[in-house]
């Protein structure tokens, strides 16, 4: 993986978040989340929450094990970005929304300034970008 887990999967630093999403708790992920964001908007906080989970439940649901996640934050809080590694074989795309699901994409697509995913030769990584800016008033 693309950033190595030590003794403690889940870490805290000023500026980023680093979690194992097979063993941390939703709330808990999203607690150090807003810990992390607390100095942005309401509104940034919230996209970037419901972003965040959208790419977790991804993973969870469609991905494979292992599966980690990333958060960080440039010292201007411009733009966050947030990473979603698993080793599951596909790949995010949208598609029509139905009883199954289908909207997680839909909203990523929405709420992030940009997204996309990248192949590594054992995961893929989806990634999500936030400007920040944007909900400054």
């Amino acid at each position: 993986m693309a950033t190595p887990m030590t003794d403690d999967p889940h870490r805290t630093t000023d500026r980023s978040v680093a979690m194992d999403l097979d063993l941390i708790a939703p709330a808990r992920a999203r607690a150090m989340m807003r810990t992390l964001l607390a100095p942005l908007p309401e509104m940034a906080v919230a996209d970037a929450i419901q972003v965040f989970d959208e790419l977790a439940t991804n993973a969870r649901r469609h991905g494979r094990a292992p599966r980690r996640a990333r958060v960080s934050l440039p010292a201007d809080c411009s733009l966050l970005r947030i990473e979603v590694d698993d080793t599951g074989p596909g790949d995010p795309r949208p598609r029509p929304p139905d009883g199954t699901g289908g909207r997680g994409i839909l909203l990523i697509d929405r709420l992030a300034t940009a997204w996309a995913h990248n192949r590594h030769h054992d995961h893929k990584t989806v990634w999500a970008e936030i400007a920040v800016d944007r909900h400054r008033g």
